[in-house]
């Protein structure tokens, strides 16, 4: 059904390792982070997680290669991105909450590897192909 998630709340946050030791660091977190997330997340009702993604890829220089079916070079930093959809906001905003506790291990993590963070928070789907 289009637009079925219409409305629902989402983060994502990129991680960008420079080295394989980052890399290693930020893939044992993730291993928790999913069993975290598997016990933690509400499955029914105000505070549901509706999908949670983790992607990982090579970092790429550019983008202008892809259109001319190619794959443009790689800058040798790894890209981690997390996807999380919630049922409402307070979903969202209660997950952060429960998080706390991670926030200094992420942070000490970030800051031994030189990880650099982006993060898009509280953002409403526009638009939604099938469910």
């Amino acid at each position: 059904m289009a637009n079925a998630l219409k409305g629902k709340t989402t983060v994502s946050i990129t991680w960008i390792a420079p080295t394989k030791e980052g890399v290693d660091a930020l893939n044992v977190f993730f291993d928790s982070h999913y069993e975290f997330m598997e016990t933690k997340s509400y499955r029914e009702g105000p505070l549901k997680l509706i999908q949670y993604v983790i992607s990982e890829s090579p970092e790429y220089d550019g983008i202008d290669e892809f259109w001319q079916g190619a794959f443009p070079k790689k800058t040798g930093r790894t890209l981690f991105n997390l996807f999380e959809i919630y049922e409402t906001e307070e979903g969202l905003h209660h997950h952060w909450i429960e998080t706390a506790p991670m926030a200094d291990v992420m942070g000490e993590m970030e800051e031994t590897y030189n990880i650099e963070v982006i993060c898009f928070n509280q953002m409403k789907v526009r638009q939604s192909l099938w469910d």
